[in-house]
């Protein structure tokens, strides 16, 4: 990873980085477990190879380059345990676009509100951001926890949708 910008995003018990090589049975593990395609009908299994190839070209990303979508990790501060993993794709015009997907065992709404609000931070007031004007992201219309969450941490709904004619879901901006 030489020549590549450091990056991480901290918060009290999270640290948010570039995936390493060697995480990615953990990506696996937290990407195929059959929940998660309960929670976010859009993300699909991936076969070991596929996702070893995905993994090559995540760890040499730049996080908040134009049309560049970044797969991050999502740690455990103190341990460093892999705990999920989010996204950002920020378009030329300075739309930010963010998503994530918690480990079943830490999938609770105040983490969650933690890893989208470390990145609103970070992709509109960071200094090392990318200075968004806008992010979005899509929660699960069933999800009345999540939505008021969101709801509470200054996200708007913009639309709903239907994922394949049956999962509803929000998009919802900041």
């Amino acid at each position: 990873m030489s020549g590549l910008r450091p990056f991480k995003i901290e918060t009290p018990r999270l640290a948010i980085r570039r995936f390493l090589l060697g995480e990615v049975d953990n990506y696996l593990h937290i990407r195929n477990d059959p929940s998660s395609s309960h929670a976010c009908p859009w993300i699909t299994p991936l076969c070991p190879e596929d996702a070893w190839a995905f993994m090559t070209r995540q760890v040499v990303v730049s996080p908040g380059a134009p049309n560049v979508e970044a797969h991050l990790a999502i740690t455990d501060r103190q341990q460093g345990y892999v705990l999920g993993t989010c996204f950002v794709k920020i378009d030329v015009s300075g739309h930010a676009e963010v998503g994530l997907l918690l480990a079943t065992q830490v999938r609770r709404y105040d983490i969650e509100l933690e890893v989208v609000n470390a990145l609103l931070k970070w992709t509109k007031q960071a200094r090392d951001g990318p200075r968004c004007k806008e992010v979005t992201l899509k929660v699960n219309a069933r999800d009345d926890t999540m939505l008021a969450a969101y709801s509470s941490a200054g996200f708007n709904m913009v639309s709903q949708h239907l994922w394949q004619g049956s999962f509803p879901y929000y998009v919802v901006s900041a």
